[in-house]
């Protein structure tokens, strides 16, 4: 009985197994046949890879070195002062290089290192093409630097000492004095601060003060503030700190009160509250200085 139970149950687990067994065995082989058709376009896209990866760095590798993509040809879009071939000397392009391998960055950087340049940027073009475009910065004021070396530099708009004055350079501008190489140092804001106000100074002269005509230099006193110096008429006039807009409203009703007598005037001092001037030769009544409310 033990033994017909057993031969039942082999019976009946190979009809149960059977089924399935053919059922995997059908799929396997349908996935298969499935599958036969791709082989040969797969391994021709296996092989095109392999072949790409070969070839293609090969073949960029080449173009590279092709003297079709050479950069001899640089196009300077500049206008200004400095000579087009003290910008492409800038440049410092290495022959026969390939404009694949130019550092258009390192380029920038080596002409903006030259004075008078703002701002310059490289561009390439294919095949062989260099754009250079550069602005010059454009001088407003010149800064005469006393003790322990004078020296003359022009300023920006920004109050950048951007380039030295040279022998054959124009100096028909306003000038800022009265600051030391130890003011321009860096170990103190000092200087800088006093370039911004009296740069600040000349936009307010030729914006809300007219009548005094063109600057002829502004001086920079630690302790005394400004003192501006037109050049009609060349009277020095101390304007100390700020507020400058409202002082120099005092010093436009003042001046007009001597006219055709400039010459007695020695200096104008202006203050929160009044005018002062002094003159040449003493006048009645005062000791060498007569005194204006505005």
């Amino acid at each position: 009985m033990a033994g017909a139970r057993g031969s039942a149950r082999r019976q009946l687990v190979s009809r149960l197994l059977r089924p399935r067994n053919r059922h995997r065995s059908a799929g396997g082989a349908g996935v298969v046949e499935r599958l036969r058709p791709l082989a040969r376009p797969l391994a021709q896209i296996g092989a095109a890879l392999v072949l790409g990866l070969v070839v293609v760095p090969a073949v960029v590798g080449a173009a590279r070195r092709h003297p079709y993509f050479v950069a001899d040809r640089i196009e300077l879009q500049h206008r200004g002062r400095l000579p087009a071939d003290v910008l492409r000397a800038a440049l410092g392009l290495a022959e026969r290089q390939s404009i694949w391998d130019v550092d258009v960055e390192a380029l920038e950087a080596r002409v903006r290192a030259v004075p008078w340049v703002r701002t310059a940027t490289v561009r390439r073009v294919l095949p062989d093409r260099l754009v250079v475009r550069v602005r010059e910065h454009r001088p407003v004021a010149i800064l005469a630097v006393t003790d322990p070396a004078p020296g003359l530099y022009y300023l920006a708009a920004n109050g950048r000492i951007f380039a030295g004055v040279g022998d054959d350079d124009g100096r028909d501008l306003p000038y800022v004095t009265g600051l030391g190489r130890g003011d321009l140092d860096g170990r103190e804001n000092f200087g800088p601060q006093a370039i911004h106000r009296a740069l600040g100074l000349l936009r307010l002269v030729a914006r809300d003060a007219p009548g005094l005509g063109p600057v002829s230099e502004i001086h920079v006193d630690r302790d005394g503030g400004l003192t501006l110096l037109p050049t009609r008429p060349a009277i020095p006039i101390a304007l100390g700190t700020a507020p400058y807009v409202a002082k120099l409203t005092r010093v436009g009703r003042v001046l007009p009160l001597w006219t055709g007598r400039e010459a007695e005037v020695a200096g104008i001092s202006v203050f929160d509250n009044q005018v002062i001037v002094r003159t040449r030769t003493p006048r009645a009544g005062t000791p060498g200085r007569a005194a204006s409310g505005a």
